[in-house]
């Protein structure tokens, strides 16, 4: 028989032999062991435990001795383990695992050994129940085979490549990617599997950093000899040993290529015109960073290499997309695209929107930028637009900013600088008839002319948005000194230094670029409000542009303000030119008659400024003639000008008008143009222009 000692001592080795009698030593063992022990007879009552039992069940020898072993197990358990108690009875040792509760704590599980022991006749008398708690090897076996299985599963390749670059161990996904099993990828060298360029220049450096201790991370394309090309991210993590040495990598490999291609897709569109594939504005600036940089370090060099923008306005396009429709706009900008893309030696064209173009040009000269421009204006007047049964021509105005040294001589330009320089000079090229070409240059007076008008357009758009128009009023001056006296209102601008500035320029800008309407709406408003309080005599002429002549939109909001305030429509008369009247006629017409329905005067202004007035005058029903200042300047000296001023008085007295001369200067004017009959005076000599509140107060 062996020693009980040592069987006992190595209980979770080999069956126990428990054939004898127990003697001193199997006691000793018993008691000492770190397996916790119970014995009991086949009486199931329990005749001893050792320490390891109560210690860690936390009982007393009172608690269990001579206690039945259903009692202590507690039912659950003792159910469970009846069938292998009955076979251990038998003799024969049972090996059983279950789920139980150790006081205090949660579910353990625990693996439980029932040894018969034997008399020396042979017959079982009893058994001894060696437990042993394996809750934590059990969850330890458990997540070891989770994590396998998930890296076996795994989508993401994982692999572990060894120091002298060979694979240690790879998941499934990794294998797969080089057209081998898990199992058949264990051992081979790295450079085998990926090629020799591919290991030298996108796993070997990467994989000698992660040897020293690094983590890396890194994006590399592959291309596989199918066609494919795939875009991987890796990250290499350094594997350790117990000790802390680096011993292999442990790669992780996602392939990225549709995020890649989205990425890129969509750098492609916020650098790219979505109608005509060419490069957007985005991209055109960043293009221009670069340029204007290159220039900068150029021109401190000897070897001059110039740069340009040329922008393209379409002349026309408007006139295709109004008739024939968005559609076909859309076609002609792409007939305009292609166009373009025929120039040579044009390193960016893009759209900037609309009907807008743009060229970036390097290592140029003028002559080069003047007959690729030429090449476009005549391109387009030599191709012409079909669509749907129709032609239609378009031509292009082109605007170029050299950057030459003349732009750098003050400072660096930036891009918007650049930018504005062919836009001027692309406006010059338009207002000068279309068709043509015109280069910015600094000292260019017409160009600078332009760039004021700019100017004056943002203070006239500053004027609406903050309100710094002032009213200013005028005296128009009876000749007898006896009929009534009426005043022009006229506009001024504060401005942001608080100094008045006569709006002449800035009206003009604001005729050229659509806002006079606006405008005119603000004076019509002020003054209705002013007539709150004015004296109840006053006389006001009103002055309307051209543009607000011929829109019915500002017609209607004209007659709705005068129809809150019937009161004044008496004491208003509005002045509109000749030039307006005739270019609007019928809408001109339609004005007055809704103005003199209502009470209100009329005023033809300029009038003579044309070589038709007469012809035109009976068209319009008006009550005073204001003669143009050009006639008036020296009709005291000059007999034909007294000729044109005595015409034009009898004709107003023969359709019961009166007539205004404005522009009176001196004296001697004024009594020249009494004995030509003239009915009112307007200039200098009867009244200079005050400000609305010294005239009549708030």
């Amino acid at each position: 028989m062996a020693s009980i000692k040592n069987v006992v001592q190595d209980a979770g080795a080999v069956p126990l032999d428990l054939r004898g009698p127990v003697d001193d030593a199997f006691l000793t063992a018993f008691q000492i062991s770190s397996i916790r022990m119970i014995y009991y007879d086949t009486d199931m009552i329990i005749r001893d435990v050792n320490r390891a039992f109560l210690e860690n069940d936390d009982f007393t020898r009172a608690d269990v001795i001579g206690r039945p072993m259903r009692t202590v197990m507690g039912d659950a358990i003792w159910e469970r383990a009846r069938p292998a108690v009955e076979a251990a009875l038998r003799g024969e040792p049972q090996v059983t695992t279950t789920w139980g509760l150790r006081r205090a704590t949660r579910e353990r599980l625990m693996r439980i050994r029932h040894e018969p022991v034997f008399d020396a006749a042979g017959t079982v008398t009893g058994l001894i129940v060696l437990i042993e708690d394996t809750t934590e090897l059990f969850e330890l076996e458990n997540r070891v085979s989770m994590h396998e299985e998930v890296f076996r599963q795994s989508t993401e390749a994982m692999s572990i490549v060894g120091l002298d670059f060979r694979f240690i161990w790879s998941n499934p996904a990794t294998a797969k990617t080089w057209g081998y099993t898990a199992e058949e990828i264990i051992g081979k060298r790295l450079v085998d599997v990926i090629g020799e360029r591919g290991f030298l220049e996108r796993a070997k450096p990467h994989l000698d950093r992660c040897f020293s201790g690094e983590q890396v991370e890194y994006q590399f394309k592959h291309d596989f000899a199918n066609g494919d090309i795939v875009y991987f991210e890796l990250n290499c993590v350094p594997f350790r040993s117990s000790t802390g040495e680096v011993i292999a990598a442990a790669v992780t490999r996602r392939d990225v290529t549709s995020a890649t291609m989205m990425k890129a897709e969509l750098l492609r569109q916020a650098r790219q015109d979505a109608l005509t594939g060419l490069a957007n504005r985005y991209a055109l600036e960043e293009e221009l960073e670069m340029r204007v940089a290159q220039c900068a370090a150029t021109f401190a060099d000897s070897d001059v290499r110039l740069s340009a923008l040329v922008l393209v306005d379409l002349d026309g396009f408007k006139v295709v997309n109004d008739i024939a429709g968005h559609s076909a706009g859309d076609a002609l900008l792409k007939q305009v695209a292609d166009l373009l893309r025929t120039i040579d030696k044009v390193d960016m064209i893009a759209r900037l929107g609309g009907d807008e173009f743009a060229l970036v040009l390097s290592a140029c000269t003028a002559a080069k930028v003047e007959a690729a421009c030429q090449t476009i204006i005549s391109g387009l007047e030599t191709t012409p637009f079909d669509w749907d049964g129709a032609r239609y021509s378009v031509r292009a105005s082109v605007g170029v900013a050299m950057l030459d040294e003349e732009m750098f001589e003050a400072t660096v330009p930036s891009i918007y600088d650049v930018i504005n320089w062919a836009d001027r000079a692309c406006r010059l090229a338009k207002e000068r008839g279309g068709s043509r070409m015109a280069v910015y240059h600094a000292a260019d007076t017409e160009i600078q002319a332009r760039f004021e008008e700019t100017g004056n357009l943002r203070v006239v758009q500053d004027a609406l948005l903050n309100g710094r128009f002032e009213l200013y009023a005028m005296p128009i001056a009876p000749i007898d000194g006896v009929s009534g006296q009426y005043f022009e209102v006229l506009l001024r601008i504060v401005g942001t230094d608080g100094q008045m500035l006569v709006p002449a320029a800035f009206i003009s800008a604001a005729e050229r670029h659509q806002m006079m309407v606006p405008v005119d709406k603000w004076v019509v408003r002020n003054v209705l409000e002013r007539l709150r309080t004015a004296p109840a005599d006053l006389q006001l002429t009103v002055n309307l542009s051209g543009q607000s002549v011929g829109d019915p939109e500002f017609r209607d909001f004209l007659v709705a303000a005068l129809d809150e305030r019937p009161e004044v429509h008496g004491r208003l008369a509005f002045e509109i030119t000749e030039t307006s009247a005739v270019r609007s006629m019928e809408t001109a017409r339609d004005l007055i008659k809704a103005l003199r329905g209502r009470g209100c005067g009329i005023v033809l202004d300029d009038f003579g400024s044309g070589l038709s007035s007469f012809g035109y005058l009976r068209k319009f029903d008006v009550d005073m003639l204001k003669i143009d200042g050009n006639i008036i300047g020296d009709v005291a000296n000059d007999p034909v000008q007294q000729t044109i001023v005595a015409g034009i008085v009898a004709v107003a007295a023969a359709m019961d008008v009166r007539v205004v001369a404005e522009f009176v200067e001196d004296e001697q004017t004024l009594e020249t143009l009494r004995d030509l009959g003239v009915s009112l005076v307007q200039g200098y000599h009867v009244g200079r222009p005050a400000a609305w509140s010294e005239t009549f107060g708030r």
